[in-house]
């Protein structure tokens, strides 16, 4: 998913059982579940999930789960709240006294302006990160949408509360928005990963039908779609995302979690597996899997991590994260044809 303009300013794969979940979606008390399929929402950016006359006293109340950490939203009263199509299925039924990994007020602000000081970090235009002893200040701005910022987020320094306010000068009158909408919710999932809680990866991962699994890594080009698109064929295996796997580690055993992060093959589930092997694509005229040493393995998964390089901390616990697991999980070079013999290979590996 490119850092582009938010859409929102201008306008079936099966779920493994929730036991198989390491971590509990929600966090005191634990009762929130995934939507069964027949009460997954229907809303479209056209749509809202605010009723606004039923309560107008009231904030509206919105969850989502992702890699295992859940995100509670206090929207004011009022404002019309959607979810993108990516995170129609990591969205949670909870209710007001649901406690969760993240806690954000949100709400309106008349004008936004950017702090003078120097960034602890700049993406280059979309967004800029301010980092102090009370927390971390995030701050999205687009020329082609306006010269002051849309949007503007702080979280503490643990990363379980913040608030984010939305330009209203902005944003089309009356216009359904995601809170939360990209790049925001993979910025506050990769810092709280990076305080000692796991790492995302620029990877392709999923489920076999046997319940092995795989990790696919790879920059852009080196067939990530093409691969998920191959095990797309396969009966009876689970695809998480086909471009952001977040890692975890529980009672010694490495999970993958699904992102609503994904690339070209559209690969978006809430889902979660044990981790068995990792891949590391290389496109040729065979299909050939070779064993690597676990410290280069630990060099191509930080060098396809997502960790804010701006916190030694955060590189220091991805850096040793990365050696344990490629220490505990077989990682090998999948060289592969775009053919299904390439599924049979992975396969075969793992005999």
């Amino acid at each position: 998913m490119s850092a582009s303009v938010p859409k929102r300013l201008f306008s079936g794969i099966a779920k493994l059982p929730a036991s198989l979940d390491p971590f509990p979606a929600l966090a005191k008390p634990l009762t929130a579940e995934p939507l069964a399929p027949d009460d997954t929402p229907t809303t479209t950016m056209s749509s809202t999930l605010t009723d606004s006359s039923a309560n107008p006293t009231q904030a509206t109340r919105l969850a989502v789960s992702i890699g295992g950490f859940s995100f509670g939203l206090w929207c004011s009263a009022g404002m019309p709240v959607a979810l993108d199509p990516e995170h129609q299925p990591f969205l949670l039924r909870a209710t007001s006294n649901d406690g969760c990994h993240f806690e954000l007020d949100i709400a309106w602000t008349d004008s936004l302006q950017l702090p003078k000081l120097i960034p602890s970090f700049s993406s280059g235009g979309l967004w800029s990160a301010f980092v102090s002893e009370t927390g971390t200040k995030f701050y999205f701005s687009s020329i082609a949408v306006s010269p002051l910022p849309y949007k503007a987020a702080w979280f503490d320094p643990s990363f379980q509360r913040g608030h984010i306010v939305l330009n209203r000068s902005v944003f089309p009158q009356h216009a359904p928005v995601f809170p939360l909408e990209y790049p925001l919710d993979e910025l506050a999932m990769m810092h709280r990963l990076a305080l000692g809680e796991g790492v995302e990866v620029h990877a392709l991962g999923l489920a076999d039908a046997d319940g092995s699994g795989y990790l696919f890594l790879g920059h852009s080009g080196a067939g990530k779609s093409t691969t998920a698109r191959l095990w797309m064929e396969q009966p009876g295996v689970t695809l998480l995302s086909d471009d952001r796997i977040i890692l975890r580690q529980h009672d010694g055993k490495f999970w993958m979690y699904g992102t609503p992060w994904h690339g070209d093959a559209g690969v978006a589930s809430p889902a979660c597996v044990p981790l068995d092997s990792v891949f590391l694509l290389e496109q040729a005229l065979v299909n050939e899997v070779t064993p690597v040493a676990p410290a280069r393995a630990a060099a191509e998964l930080f060098a396809r991590s997502f960790v804010p390089h701006y916190l030694q901390s955060g590189i220091q616990f991805s850096l040793d994260f990365l050696d344990q697991l490629t220490r505990s999980v077989p990682c090998s070079v999948l060289r592969f044809t775009p053919t299904p013999g390439a599924v049979e290979a992975v396969r075969y590996a793992r005999v």
